[in-house]
């Protein structure tokens, strides 16, 4: 599982992710590493980043090959927008994935058809629909210097993947959001979803919402770019730490990474581990960091 997050403001876009990546064998506990990087550079000296949750990989094939690959093909026909940079992720990413899951799929669906389900296969199915994720593409290209970022979504009940743009000063987060969903709302989606289904509601979803309304503490509009990377950096901190104190399954955690691609600069770290994140015994606070341009 993945903390990831956006925000589009009128400067840039900011990316960020958490650290912690979950590996799961059959018949073992879950397993879990806290170095994992989900926020990458496309190419170097680039003016486009991206940021991943879900799947952590597709067999032997990487991310950071496949993001590698995708500069490349940048490199040998510029891109005419930030959505044609997603497009052409999708197109490498989706019969990947489709090829490596097949059979996952295929039993995704052929349970879903099921009605009335066992307990056994509605626990299956739940386990199935794990085998999904989504990216986050945002940036400018050198012919619109505007910030677009696009939310790209895939699993097993999707024939494509789904793709939206990011609006300006619109913020997203995606793997593990519902503690900010509480914070924000007041009330996260499952929840919401549960209280309507179950036999104790007997009013409408816009009642339910009319009482949820006030207790909400709102979200930002439009950021400047500063707070917009505090805002993407708070998002990760809040639900890791909601997860580190939870009676829940450790799914976040690790060095937080943050990164900004404003409209008059390359992709920047705001904040990187280094390759030796995993073998240095000082605290990630207390580590020596390379100087920025605070520009």
């Amino acid at each position: 599982m993945t903390i990831a997050a956006c925000y589009v403001s009128s400067e840039g876009v900011v990316l960020g992710a958490d650290s912690t990546s979950t590996w799961q064998q059959q018949g073992m506990p879950d397993h879990y590493f806290h170095h994992e990087q989900k926020v990458f550079e496309i190419g170097q000296g680039s003016t486009l980043g991206i940021t991943m949750w879900g799947v952590g990989g597709l067999g032997t094939t990487s991310y950071r090959k496949m993001i590698a690959e995708l500069s490349d093909s940048l490199g040998a026909k510029a891109a005419a927008s930030v959505k044609d940079v997603a497009d052409r992720w999708c197109d490498a990413f989706w019969p990947a994935y489709t090829g490596l899951f097949a059979p996952a799929i295929a039993r995704f669906r052929d349970l879903s058809r099921i009605n009335p389900r066992s307990e056994a296969e509605e626990r299956e199915l739940v386990r199935l629909q794990q085998v999904s994720g989504g990216f986050c593409i945002g940036g400018y290209v050198l012919s619109d210097r505007t910030p677009k970022a696009f939310e790209m979504i895939y699993g097993p009940h999707l024939d494509a993947i789904q793709m939206r743009e990011i609006s300006f000063g619109e913020y997203a987060f995606w793997g593990c959001p519902n503690s900010m969903q509480r914070l924000i709302f007041g009330i996260d989606g499952k929840l919401f979803q549960a209280i309507i289904d179950s036999k104790k509601w007997s009013g409408t979803p816009e009642e339910l919402f009319a009482i949820v309304q006030p207790q909400m503490l709102g979200a930002p509009g439009a950021l400047p770019l500063r707070e917009a990377v505090d805002w993407v950096y708070s998002t990760i901190f809040v639900t890791i730490k909601a997860m580190k104190f939870s009676w829940l399954s450790q799914v976040c955690g690790g060095p937080i990474e943050v990164a900004v691609v404003s409209a008059d600069r390359n992709f920047r770290w705001v904040s990187h581990k280094g390759l030796d994140e995993a073998i240095s015994h000082r605290p990630y606070s207390q580590r020596p960091v390379a100087r920025r341009d605070s520009q």
